[in-house]
């Protein structure tokens, strides 16, 4: 099969399409490439992409199917671009099947354009029937097409907030969970800004969210696939077993590889280019909650352990939580959706009296010989964690005409990974090149503050009337 594009692997931000009404919010956020469109025109083809690792054996690129938007300036890749729309808006979209079979485009609940015919084009339209996280994909040959690639994620924003509540990301939240989003930048011990509320003065953008689009990609199989007799549909459960169950092979001294899964990723994105990137990575303040949404294109479970915060799991596959379980693991199965909700409380080890994240009276610095700040001081920074090094400072390598090989400690990035430990590599050992992510905390706010910039929402300030206030 003709190989169409090649997708460099790109530490960038994350392309969005943003449909119907306007999301000035989005538009003004650096966290995504946003593009406004009226409508959605995607072409289905191929691509070969430059992977985050290499080795002898391989060169490190991979072969998938795309959703190729053709909006202008917007570069291919894979996962297809974010979709953002609201509730209630009529999506219009035209797919181009430039592959050998048939593709489609599948959202759960919302719409399914059935199958498009190879070097057909169709157009539709549909509407965003409710306020959530949506896994669009290839239903057709099921798993093959969408873990081939054909698959993205798509974001409808509730159309406006309940009279005396704040926002949520959904129209029909549970009691719990409207009390939840009520209470950040309000309660004292969510002190900071709501959801919705954004703050100019800390270039800290409203509705904070990102998308974990988790996926694994077998170099070996999707090559396969893609070279497979044209106009016909490689075996599913041939697929999927042989993605899971192929057997061992000794590459080092045989140069064959498996097909079993090479590279685990986030958004596209794995080890550094994930973990290090902001537009995938939260950099926020305490006091800045923060939605994720997670994702799973592919067909193998991943147990995502985050660190720092507990998290709220406000939403599983489309049903807002009575009741959100607030925890730091939980596991993801193959086409699962959740939300996760990240407080951004104080992580227990920036110290104060406490130690569990409420704001409170500091510790006092701990005295470390040549390093001032033995007085106390704000819980931001953390001095105590900011002046420990591991070895201790003096510590030289190759004894006195060495180089000082200490390490400052820092509490502020937190890594998010997976517990399946085999997809924290990437063709077998190279370790944090795989699924793994983070969030990091830049700084404190422990008063509420900030301007609310939705539509059909009055401006808000600080409870005090005394408007922004800078953490």
């Amino acid at each position: 099969m003709e190989r169409r594009d090649f997708l460099k692997y790109s530490a960038g931000s994350l392309a969005a399409l943003v449909v119907g009404s306007e999301m000035p919010w989005l538009m003004e956020s650096n966290a995504y490439a946003a593009f406004q469109t009226p409508t959605l025109n995607f072409t289905i083809t191929d691509a070969m992409k430059e992977m985050v690792t290499h080795n002898p054996f391989n060169d490190a690129r991979c072969y998938f199917w795309i959703y190729k938007s053709n909006t202008p300036n917007l570069l291919p890749e894979c996962p297809g671009p974010t979709i953002f729309t609201t509730e209630g808006d009529i999506v219009t979209i035209t797919l181009t099947n430039n592959l050998d079979e048939p593709h489609s485009l599948y959202i759960p609940g919302i719409f399914s354009s059935g199958p498009i015919a190879p070097l057909a084009t169709k157009t539709f339209r549909f509407r965003a029937l409710r306020a959530g996280t949506y896994l669009y994909y290839d239903n057709l040959n099921a798993p093959v097409n969408r873990v081939m690639g054909l698959h993205g994620c798509m974001i409808v924003m509730p159309r406006a907030t309940h009279p005396g509540h704040k926002f949520t990301p959904y129209a029909a939240p549970s009691p719990a969970v409207q009390k939840l989003f009520d209470d950040f930048g309000t309660s004292a011990h969510f002190p900071g800004l709501s959801w919705e509320q954004g703050d100019p003065a800390t270039d800290t953008p409203a509705f904070r969210q990102y998308v974990w689009l988790c996926h694994q990609a077998s170099p070996i199989l999707f090559a396969e696939v893609g070279n497979f007799t044209a106009g016909l549909d490689y075996p599913a459960a041939q697929f999927a077993n042989l993605f899971n169950n192929d057997p061992y092979v000794d590459t080092f001294n045989t140069g064959i590889m498996n097909r079993k899964p090479h590279f685990f990723t986030i958004s596209g994105q794995s080890g550094h280019f994930a973990h290090n990137n902001p537009f995938l990575c939260p950099n926020n303040r305490v006091g800045e909650p923060v939605i994720i949404r997670v994702l799973n294109a592919g067909l193998q479970a991943h147990s995502m352990h985050i660190h720092a915060n507990h998290v709220f799991t406000t939403s599983i596959n489309g049903v807002v939580q009575e009741n959100p379980l607030w925890v730091d693991t939980m596991t993801l199965y193959p086409l699962d959706v959740w939300d996760w909700t990240v407080p951004y409380i104080r992580p227990p080890d920036i110290p104060n009296i406490r130690g569990i994240g409420k704001a409170d009276t500091p510790l006092t610095s701990i005295t470390n010989p040549g390093i001032p700040g033995s007085v106390p001081h704000p819980v931001w920074p953390p001095t105590e964690e900011l002046n420990t090094f591991l070895p201790p400072v003096g510590t030289l390598s190759g004894g006195l005409t060495g180089i000082d090989i200490s390490c400052q400690l820092s509490p502020m990035c937190y890594p998010m990974h997976d517990h399946s430990e085999h997809s924290q590599g990437a063709q077998g050992g190279n370790y944090n090149c795989g699924l793994i992510s983070g969030i990091n905390f830049t700084g404190d706010r422990n008063t509420a503050g900030g301007v609310t910039t939705f539509p059909n929402v009055p401006t808000v300030h600080g409870p005090d009337g005394t408007g922004p206030a800078a953490g």
